[in-house]
């Protein structure tokens, strides 16, 4: 008899591309023809099982004709059957029980089927098992105890992608890990990804250190608690330690260096701490080490000597900082380089060139700076991430020069400048080139054979590009993704261009000096996103009324005249839509039996007049600012948007009482009712919820009168922002103020309030502004036997007033931001104004950068006053306040995307511009980076 060794592969991806590990079992298998009742147990269990037979590859051709040896999926040594394959053969259930009867079994996979059952306790009597495959079958439950009992195993797969937490996974509790594992003395290879084990870190690495041949342990994703045990260094045949995704919250043991056999190590996203032991990057045997997204991880690069073999690393996402060593070229096998959000600085090494394997290479979000070094060594080059970094320089021609396989290119946010090559866009294989926020300028010029570029996505936006834009870019057929926003273009667009691009799905032509021209009848491409801001359109372009898939809408900032027409809101998709800063005058309805699902609206800056329609409860933003609304239709507005974020009214004519259902929206974040005609009291109900969510609050400029109730401000007051300047308001501030602990802005100028000076305000450590101006408060300026200090308070106005007495030398010096007078210090010694009205990654900061102290008795004090000790300094009403914005995530999914997220902090950057009217914009650039800043103009 012929005797042959067959060899089956199984290969694991390791979560990320170019990642590939090999593991084989080998087992004897003949050339025999079946045996009889070998073959009987086959056909029956074929017959036994339900499975999608359009969808079979291999039971679909079990048959009478043919010897059961040589079906798809089946291995025989001497007519027994000893490997059954029966992965992805969508089998959904049946009668198992010939399975169970055959006994000489070495190697089962039942991988990626879809049982939705238990695992059946009868495995136990495959006893001459010694691989086992049940991963991603569907099977749910306590794994049977019986699974134990196959002492033959050599290596068990139940991992799962449903994660440890889903009802619908796979647990290990009765038995527990230590029970499981106790009997598997031959096992080499143990998956567990996914099942909920839930076990502390002593309890299971006592368990699996038990196993002394292990090579492979794979437990990514199971409840698992640190911190790892010294138990694990028993383990020195293991090669794979994959343990993602768990709650281990401690550092990386030194001794886990001394796993001279380790050739991948992942702990992705495990709460660890602490500093990186170098001595695992020393291990020589080492391919894969992963240990990205675990931010209070530390930890430099040290120079790599004898680290040869390492094909991936990715430290991304952790607080790894310092240079990137110059030996970074002795990598050689190196193919995917992750250091992104880290801490790293200085220079990008020119040797990272000398890595002629690298196909991935990812530094963005990091503090590099210098010059971008050339890559045209690395001819394997597929991706490479620069973005959010510090460079400076130019872009030459030979930086990418022969990278025939390079795919995408992401150099946005940095400093780099001069004339951008036009052999960027001739690259055969690239798809992305993402060059915004630099300092790009000149004009661009021409390129050949465009129409058979491979480009995808091009972002040139934010830069200072300037004359006509190259009509080479109207011929990249697969552009799907096209921005050319806030650069110094000039001339004019005619739409009919654009037609060429069948598969443009995002277009960005705001903020330019063009002048769009609608010439097209032509059947346009099929938008998602258009943003058309600042392009000096005077009607509304005629293809938009086909675009039934259009998302996100921007025509800002134009001269449209007129009406807006009705079918804007029936386009049935639409999110997004900006028609603020036009000349419109009325809205066409009707407004009845819409469909839309728009959850953000702004208006703002138009002539709109008559009553503002509410005609879509999805809406989260909405913004009917400066216009000529006169009331709100239907008037109930609390019920009409439930769940509104942000409302600005402001500037308008809407007069009467506020309607109190505006109270019934809880997740109201921004209210802005300012400068209309309404009158009475407020609303008590506005933030006297239990559970307010208020953040801005701003009725300034109304003729609202009376007392402000003394239960106005609940104890769950979360408002940072409140303005009641300019109104009728009288009797005293109310002491439940003191609640709202994260008070930063109070304005109550401009009434008829009479009280003394708000000590009982002394423990809102947050208040950055306080204007009393314009009021009747009297007695001494001071507080006495009040604990706080108010350090924080940047602006005070309390001019105008019957205050008395004498200034208080030791109240003034306990307001640190406003005496510091150290004019060698930073900026930045002055605090942040920041406004985070969201609860997530999104916070508005005003720097005070630039505060001048210069007495002028002609001048009328008209923000705040600042005194020292001697002599008296008055802060002059030039103050600079410069926003910065933060990287954050809006409430839509959408919203993480670059481009909607920077463009959302740009939106709440000019309502806090509509909110304080003293506010204007100009525009500067700060330590390589621009920002937009608003001045302080006088009264």
């Amino acid at each position: 008899m012929m005797m042959m060794r067959t060899t089956l592969i199984i290969w694991l991806c390791l979560l990320e591309p170019l990642c590939l590990v090999n593991f084989t079992i080998t087992i004897n298998a003949a050339t025999s023809h079946c045996l009889g009742h070998q073959h009987s147990l086959l056909l029956h269990l074929k017959n036994s099982l339900v499975y999608n037979q359009t969808q079979s590859k291999k039971l679909i051709h079990w048959n009478h004709v043919h010897d059961c040896c040589h079906w798809n999926g089946v291995s025989c040594y001497k007519g027994h059957v000893v490997d059954l394959d029966l992965s992805q053969e969508s089998i959904v259930g049946g009668n198992f029980s010939s399975l169970f009867h055959m006994q000489y079994l070495q190697s089962l996979n039942l991988a990626y089927n879809e049982f939705h059952f238990e695992i059946y306790s009868e495995f136990k009597n495959l006893k001459n098992l010694r691989y086992l495959n049940l991963s991603n079958a569907g099977f749910m439950g306590q794994i049977p105890t019986e699974i134990s009992y196959l002492i033959k195993l050599e290596t068990l797969d139940l991992s799962t992608t449903i994660t440890s937490s889903s009802k619908h996974g796979l647990k290990l509790e009765k038995p527990n890990m230590v029970e499981f594992v106790q009997n598997f003395t031959r096992m080499k290879e143990l998956y567990l990804d996914g099942v909920a084990i839930s076990a502390k870190g002593e309890d299971w690495c006592h368990a699996v250190s038990s196993l002394q041949s292990l090579q492979v342990l794979s437990m990514s994703s199971c409840n698992l608690s640190g911190p790892l045990d010294s138990s694990l260094t028993k383990l020195q045949s293991l090669s794979i330690l994959q343990l993602d995704h768990n709650n281990l919250a401690s550092p990386i043991p030194e001794y886990l260096g001394n796993l001279s056999n380790l050739t991948t190590l992942q702990l992705r996203s495990c709460g660890l701490s602490g500093v990186f032991p170098k001595n695992i990057f020393q291990i020589s045997s080492l391919h894969v080490l992963d240990v990205s997204d675990n931010q209070g991880l530390h930890g430099s690069l040290s120079n790599f000597l004898h680290q040869r073999s390492l094909h991936y690393l990715n430290l991304s996402r952790t607080n790894f900082s310092g240079p990137l060593p110059q030996t970074i070229n002795k990598l050689r096998q190196l193919s995917t380089l992750d250091l992104s959000n880290c801490q790293f600085n200085e220079t990008i090494s020119n040797s990272l060139s000398d890595l002629a394997e690298l196909v991935y290479l990812d530094l963005s979000f990091n503090n590099l700076t210098g010059p971008l070094p050339s890559f045209n060594r690395s001819k394997a080059l597929r991706i490479l991430y620069l973005n959010h970094n510090y460079l400076k320089g130019t872009l030459s021609p030979t930086h990418f020069e022969g990278l025939i396989d390079l795919v995408s290119i992401n150099l946005e946010v940095n400093s780099l400048d001069g004339r951008l090559p036009s052999s960027l866009f001739t690259l055969p294989s690239l798809q992305l080139l993402f060059l915004a926020d630099n300092r790009f300028d000149g004009q661009l010029e021409e390129f050949p054979n465009g129409s058979s570029s491979s480009l995808e996505m091009l972002d040139l936006s934010e830069n200072n590009f300037e004359g006509r834009v190259p009509l080479s870019i109207f011929q990249l057929k697969s552009l799907s993704l096209l921005q050319l926003s806030t650069n110094k273009f000039n001339g004019t667009i005619q739409l009919s261009v654009v037609q060429r691009l069948q598969n443009l799905a995002t277009l960005d032509l705001s903020n330019n000096n063009l002048l769009i021209v609608d010439d097209n009848d032509l059947p346009f491409p099929k938008l998602i996103n258009l943003w058309l801001a600042s392009c000096k359109l005077t009607v509304f372009p005629a293809f938009l009324i086909n675009q039934s898939s259009l998302l996100f809408l921007d025509l800002s900032n134009n001269q449209i005249e007129g009406t807006i027409p009705n079918w804007i809101w029936r386009l049935e998709i639409l999110c997004f839509l900006n028609l603020s800063n036009n000349f419109l005058t009325d809205m066409e309805g009707p407004f009845q039996n819409l469909s839309s699902i728009l959850f953000y609206l702004d208006l703002h800056g138009n002539q709109l007049q008559g009553p503002a329609p509410i005609f879509t409860k999805n809406i989260v933003h909405l913004d009917y600012s400066n216009n000529r609304f006169s009331s709100i239709t239907p008037s109930d507005i609390g019920n009409s948007i439930p769940d509104s974020v942000d409302i600005f009214f402001s500037n308008n004519n809407f007069y009467g009482k506020i309607d109190e259902s505006i109270c019934n929206i809880s997740t109201l974040r921004m209210l802005d009712l300012s400068y209309n005609g309404f009158i009475g009291n407020i609303p008590e109900c506005l933030t006297t919820r239990k559970s307010s969510s208020l953040k801005l609050l701003n009725l300034a400029g109304n003729k609202l009168n009376g007392h402000i109730s003394d239960t106005l401000f609940s104890t769950s007051c979360s408002l940072r922002f409140i303005d009641l300047n300019g109104n009728l308001l009288n009797g005293g501030l109310p002491k439940s103020l003191a609640n709202c602990q994260n008070l930063q802005v109070l304005n109550v100028g401009n009434n008829q309030l009479m009280d003394e000076f708000p000590c009982f305000l002394k423990n809102i450590s947050s208040l950055s502004v306080m204007v009393l101006r314009s009021n009747k408060f009297y007695g001494q300026i001071g507080c006495s036997n009040v604990i706080g200090d108010w350090e924080k308070l940047q602006i005070v106005d309390v001019a105008d007033n019957k205050f008395s007495g004498m200034l208080p030398t030791t109240l003034f010096q306990t307001w640190k931001e406003l005496m510091s007078d150290d004019e060698d210090k930073d900026k930045s010694r002055f605090g942040h104004l920041s406004f985070n009205f969201y609860d997530i990654n999104i916070n508005y900061s005003v720097n005070l950068d630039a505060i001048t102290t210069i007495f002028s008795k002609s001048s009328k004090m008209k923000l705040a006053k600042l005194v020292t000790v001697e002599p008296l300094y008055v802060l002059d009403h030039f103050v600079e306040l410069g926003f910065t914005f933060g990287f954050g995530i809006f409430m839509m999914p959408l919203i993480l995307w670059k481009k909607w997220r920077l463009w959302y902090s740009k939106k709440v950057d000019e309502a806090l511009y509509k909110i304080v009217p003293q506010l204007d914009f100009v525009y500067e650039r700060r330590g390589g980076k621009r920002y937009r800043s608003l001045r302080w103009k006088p009264y």
